[in-house]
């Protein structure tokens, strides 16, 4: 695959940029009321969406490492992957629109669609792939039906 860094990572990676852009460009900053509450819904939010695609990969009994794709031994299309095929992905795209909430700065929100653009060509992309060589039609089928990302 052409992951070169694991989403966990990818995440860590985006917040410290938010953080240093909200600190390099502190003039960018804004205040929010209820920043703090919004952050915490969000987070609450990911963290919801998350467990169940784990718990819907559980239920399959087939691998939730994107690094080992090739031990995958169903496609999930149960549960919060009637909705989306990346839930992980939305769980995970949702934790930095939080931070950036909670930062209170324009700039944080610029590393948003970049995260959006990096995951999806060097993550979520060559996983299709591999899934299409693994599953074929079935797969296909199921991306007909479902959306990539909600």
């Amino acid at each position: 695959m052409e992951l070169k860094v694991i989403p966990v990572l990818q995440i860590f990676i985006a917040i410290l940029l938010m953080v240093a852009l909200a600190k390099l460009v502190p003039e960018s900053s804004y205040f929010w009321p209820f920043s703090l509450s919004l952050s915490v819904v969000l987070f609450i939010l990911a963290a919801i969406i998350g467990l169940l695609a784990v718990y819907s990969f559980r239920q399959e009994k087939t691998t939730v490492n994107p690094i080992r794709l090739e031990k995958s031994s169903s496609i999930v299309s149960s549960g919060i992957y009637r909705f989306s095929r990346n839930p992980m992905y939305v769980a995970l795209l949702l934790i930095i629109i939080a931070v950036a909430v909670y930062l209170q700065n324009i700039t944080s929100f610029f590393i948003i669609p970049i995260f959006i653009i990096y995951i999806t060509r060097y993550q979520i992309m060559p996983e299709e792939r591999m899934l299409m060589l693994l599953f074929g039609e079935e797969f296909k089928e199921y991306c007909q039906k479902v959306k990539r990302w909600l």
